[in-house]
């Protein structure tokens, strides 16, 4: 299964930001570009496509994608009836390693693929080893009932995680249930899913 390698802050030190919210990023004490010029190109000005693609990446790195399987996203959100931005969006956010995240099962959204791919997720009780599998309305996503499954959600206190607007948690049953689909508030603030739509329509 293919995956990115790198290194997971390149797009945090440029934006200047760390886009998960972790304290303890390199971002947070160098907001600038990686390399010896970096600090030089703190303020510099990026064309329109520069900015297009910043944007791209961005999300795509905050939701853990390679590139081929953003675009396939991007291209099925074009086909569906609506918002192509906010369809997008949501097919992002309804991918099974992003629901495991959100509930609080990992850590972070490595983890929570991680997790789903060495069978520890279950969705409406059946066992799914596929990250990129799409939640609807109606599912529920439960970490499956063996020790070895539950004490990683233990691990990561899952019981305290805040979850999203869009989803209802049963701790007791370590499970989630997706009970509408997310609307924009429910997305991180930094994102410009238009820069995206006019990067792909170039």
């Amino acid at each position: 299964m293919a995956t990115y390698r790198g290194r997971k802050t390149d797009i945090c030190r440029t934006v200047g930001f760390d886009i998960w919210g972790r304290a303890k990023s390199p971002a947070s004490k160098r907001p600038y570009p990686t390399g010896q010029h970096g600090p030089n190109l703190k303020d510099r000005r990026q064309s329109e496509y520069g900015e297009q693609l910043l944007a791209k990446q961005v999300i795509r790195r905050y939701y853990n994608m390679l590139e081929k399987q953003f675009a396939m996203t991007f291209r099925k959100a074009q086909r569906m009836s609506g918002n192509t931005s906010l369809n997008f969006l949501r097919l992002l956010e309804l991918r099974l390693s992003t629901a495991v995240w959100r509930l609080g099962y990992a850590k972070t959204v490595f983890q929570a693929r991680q997790m789903v791919s060495h069978g520890h997720i279950s969705v409406n009780g059946n066992p799914v080893n596929i990250p990129s599998y799409l939640l609807k309305v109606g599912d529920v996503v439960s970490v499956r009932d063996r020790e070895a499954s539950r004490g990683i959600a233990r691990a990561n206190h899952y019981e305290g995680s805040p979850v999203p607007a869009y989803m209802e948690a049963d701790v007791t049953t370590f499970s989630g249930k997706v009970i509408s689909l997310p609307e924009r508030e429910d997305f991180p603030k930094f994102f410009q899913e238009q820069q995206v739509v006019e990067y792909y329509a170039r």
